[in-house]
C-alpha cells in the first residue's frame, strides 16, 4: 500500500516546512505504513466501517420514533431531547478524540469510544422512563462521538491521497446505509417489538465493533511516544475540554427550553433560558482565550481558524445545520400534517435517503483529481438548497411517487457536500495535523447539527403556538387555547381527537411553522453556497514545488 503525505488543495502550510516537521512526518508515515502491513487492509476496514454504519444508523433513528417515545412518556415537549442530548455529548466529545488521539494512541482511543456507545445503547434499552432515557443517550453520545471521527483519522493515517476519496465514499455509503437502516426501519421496529429495540439492536454490533478494534487497529507512533506517561497526561487539554462541553451543554439547554417555553412574547428573551445563553456565551469566549494560550495540545488549534479555512467550518456548520433541520422536521410534518404513522413516516425517507451515499459515491470518484474539490463542494451544497427549496412545493395532496423525487437532491447533496467539506479542509493541513483538523470540520457541522435539531424544534413550537393563539380566538376560550397547547406539547397524536374545525388550524399551524423551518435552511444553504463560491484556494508554484519536494522525501 501506498502511504503518502495529503498533498492537499491549499499548500500554504508546507511552504515553510523545518526539517524537524519532515522528520516527523517522515516518521509518522513510516509507523502508519508499518501497522497496516501487519493487519491486513481488509480487517482494519471492516472493524473502521462497523463503527461508521452504527453511527450511521443511531444518528436517525431515533427521528421516526422520538414523537412515539413522547407520546408514550406523554411528554413530547422534552422528547427531542433524545436526540439533542445525544448530539450535544457527541459534538462535546468529537473534538476531543482528535487531540486524544494523537497523545494515548487510535486503538485505546477507539476502544474507549467502542465501549462507552455499546454501554449507552444498552441503558437506553433498559431505560423505563424518559429522564433515563435521555441521561443513557447522552452517555452514548459520549461514545459515539468518536465513531465517525476516528475512523476518519485512521483512514487518514494509512490511506494514500489519491486514495482516499474512494475510502471515503465506501465510509459515506455506510454512513448513509446507516442512516437510511435507521430511518427507515425505527418506526416498523417500534411498532412491532417496541422502541427499546431500536437501541438494543446496536448493542451486539457494537460489541463486535470493539472486539475488531482492538484486534486490528493498532496506537500509532507519535513524538509524543518519546516521553513519559505522566508527560502525556499533561498534554491533554482538560481545561478547554471542560468549557467546551459546558458551553455546547448551556447552549443546547438554551435551544430546548427556549422552545418550552415559547407563547408570551419573544421566547429567547426569556430569563430561565437567557441565563443559559449568557453561560455558553461565557464558557466559549473563555475556551477559545485558553485555547489561544494553552501549553497543551490544543483542542482547536488556533491555526486552524485562519483565512480560506476559518470558511470551510462555517460552511460546515450550516450544512450540518441544514441537513439535521431537513432530516428531523420531514418525519413530523408526514405525522402530523400528512397523518402517518412512524413508520409510513420512516419509509416515506427511506428510498430517497438511498440518495445519500450515491451522492458520497459520485464524490468519491471524482475526487481522484483533487482539483475538483472547490466544484464538487458548491455543486453538492447547490443541490441541497434546491431539495430544500423543493419541499416548499410538497403538501397533503402531493403524490407519493412526486415526494419521493421532490426529496432526492437534498439526500444526493448531502452525499456530496459532507465529504468535500472534509477534505476541502483536511488537504490544507500535513499529516500532523490530520487528527485535529478532522475533529475541528466534525465539531463545527455537528454544532450546526445540534441546532439543527433543537433550534428548529424550538421555532417550531415558537410559531406553532402564536398560530394557534391567533386563529382558534373566537373558536374556542382562551384558556381551552393554553390547555391545548399544553396538551401538544405533550402528545401531538391528540389532533385526531379534535374537533374537525379545530383539527384544521392545528394542522394548517403546523404546517405553516414547517414550511417556515425550510424558508430558514433555504437562506443558510444559500449563504453556504455564497461562501464556496467566494472562498478561493490558490495555490503558488513555488509552494507546488515544495510540496512536491516534501512528497518525494517520504513516499514509499
Amino acid at each position: 500500500m501506498s502511504v503518502s503525505l495529503n498533498p492537499g488543495i491549499n499548500a500554504n502550510c508546507y511552504s515553510s516546512i523545518s526539517s524537524q516537521e519532515i522528520a516527523d512526518e517522515e516518521g509518522l508515515q513510516h509507523a502508519s505504513k508499518s501497522w497496516a502491513r501487519r493487519n491486513h487492509i481488509f480487517l482494519i476496514e471492516t472493524a473502521l466501517f462497523t463503527n461508521v454504519f452504527l453511527s450511521g444508523f443511531d444518528s436517525t433513528i431515533t427521528a421516526s420514533i422520538y414523537q412515539l417515545i413522547g407520546n408514550e412518556f406523554e411528554d413530547v415537549k422534552i422528547a427531542s431531547w433524545i436526540t439533542t442530548a445525544y448530539l450535544v455529548t457527541c459534538t462535546s466529545f468529537q473534538p476531543l478524540y482528535g487531540s486524544f488521539s494523537d497523545i494515548l494512541g487510535r486503538r485505546n482511543c477507539m476502544f474507549f469510544a467502542n465501549g462507552i456507545f455499546a454501554l449507552g445503547c444498552l441503558g437506553c434499552g433498559l431505560s423505563t422512563n424518559l429522564v433515563t432515557l435521555i441521561f443513557m443517550r447522552a452517555i452514548t453520545g459520549v461514545g459515539g462521538g468518536g465513531l465517525i471521527t476516528l475512523s476518519t483519522i485512521v483512514n487518514s493515517d494509512i490511506i494514500s491521497p489519491d486514495k482516499r476519496g474512494i475510502y471515503q465514499s465506501f465510509q459515506n455509503i455506510l454512513v448513509g446505509t446507516g442512516a437510511v437502516v435507521g430511518a427507515s426501519s425505527g418506526g416498523a421496529i417500534a411498532a412491532k417489538f417496541g422502541w427499546k429495540w431500536c437501541f438494543l439492536i446496536q448493542v451486539p454490533i457494537s460489541v463486535a465493533g470493539t472486539v475488531m478494534t482492538y484486534l486490528f487497529v493498532e496506537n500509532q507512533q507519535t513524538p509524543q511516544d518519546q516521553c513519559a506517561s505522566t508527560n502525556k497526561w499533561r498534554q491533554i487539554d482538560f481545561s478547554g475540554a471542560i468549557l467546551l462541553t459546558l458551553g455546547l451543554t448551556s447552549q443546547l439547554i438554551f435551544l430546548t427550553v427556549a422552545g418550552s417555553t415559547a407563547g408570551e412574547g419573544f421566547p429567547f428573551i426569556d430569563l430561565k433560558s437567557l441565563g443559559f445563553l449568557l453561560v455558553s456565551i461565557a464558557s466559549l469566549v473563555v475556551f477559545a482565550r485558553v485555547e489561544k494560550n494553552t501549553s497543551a495540545n490544543a483542542i482547536i488549534p488556533h491555526h486552524l481558524l485562519d483565512g480560506n479555512s476559518r470558511s470551510i467550518l462555517i460552511i460546515g456548520f450550516f450544512v450540518g445545520f441544514v441537513a439535521y433541520a431537513y432530516l428531523f422536521t420531514l418525519p413530523l410534518y408526514f405525522q402530523v400534517v400528512g397523518g402517518d404513522s412512524a413508520a409510513q413516516a420512516g419509509l416515506r425517507l427511506a428510498i430517497p435517503s438511498f440518495c445519500t451515499p450515491i451522492g458520497g459515491l459520485i464524490m468519491g470518484i471524482a475526487m481522484k483529481d483533487t482539483s475538483r474539490l472547490p466544484a464538487l463542494l458548491t455543486s453538492g451544497i447547490s443541490l441541497m438548497l434546491l431539495g430544500n427549496l423543493c419541499f416548499l412545493f410538497i403538501n397533503k395532496s402531493t403524490p407519493g411517487w412526486l415526494n419521493f423525487v421532490l426529496l432526492i437532491p437534498a439526500n444526493i447533496g448531502q452525499g456530496i457536500t459532507f465529504p468535500s467539506t472534509l477534505f476541502s479542509f483536511l488537504f490544507a493541513f500535513s499529516i500532523r495535523k490530520q487528527a485535529t483538523a478532522t475533529a475541528a470540520l466534525y465539531l463545527f457541522r455537528s454544532i450546526g447539527c445540534v441546532w439543527g435539531v433543537a433550534g428548529t424544534s424550538s421555532l417550531v413550537q415558537v410559531l406553532v403556538s402564536r398560530s394557534l393563539k391567533k386563529h382558534l380566538k373566537g373558536i374556542i376560550s382562551d384558556d381551552d387555547i393554553s390547555h391545548l397547547l399544553s396538551k401538544l406539547k405533550q402528545n401531538t397524536s391528540l389532533i385526531k381527537s379534535l374537533s374537525p374545525k379545530v383539527q384544521d388550524v392545528v394542522i394548517k399551524s403546523y404546517a405553516f411553522s414547517i414550511r417556515s423551518v425550510f424558508a430558514l435552511t433555504v437562506v443558510l444553504s444559500l449563504i453556504a453556497l455564497i461562501l464556496s463560491i467566494l472562498t478561493k484556494v490558490k495555490s503558488s508554484e513555488q509552494e507546488v514545488r515544495s510540496l512536491a519536494a516534501l512528497e518525494r522525501r517520504i513516499s514509499f
